[in-house]
């Protein structure tokens, strides 16, 4: 999903947003910081590798009880207010956003 989160953080880049990404694979810190130089990512992601011979996850994974890939949407007051498991729901977290950001810029939520 690296080409939509780019989107996103492009054309997000002047409101209340901000991705974090937190990368399972077993990578550590360094290895991770190397990937997102060389696919210049421009937000920040953590290192939570999975122990794949034990099947434990990372300290982020397991108190978020995260098991598959998964995007959060957390309003302006920190609560999470969207959920999404598996594949790509990009229309839906368009939407989520778009309703998100203008009650975070003090306007109306839209319905």
């Amino acid at each position: 999903m690296w080409p939509y989160e780019r989107s996103l953080v492009k054309k997000l880049e002047n409101k209340p947003f901000v991705l974090i990404g937190v990368n399972t694979d077993q990578h550590d810190s360094d290895k991770l910081k190397a990937v997102m130089d060389k696919e210049q990512l421009p937000w920040r992601s953590f290192a939570d590798p999975r122990d794949g011979a034990r099947g434990a996850t990372g300290r982020i994974c397991g108190e978020w009880c995260i098991e598959a890939r998964a995007m959060f949407v957390i309003d302006h007051k920190g609560v999470i207010r969207h959920k999404w498991l598996g594949g790509q729901a990009t229309q839906l977290i368009d939407d989520a956003l778009e309703k998100l950001i203008e009650e975070a810029e003090g306007g109306e939520k839209k319905e």
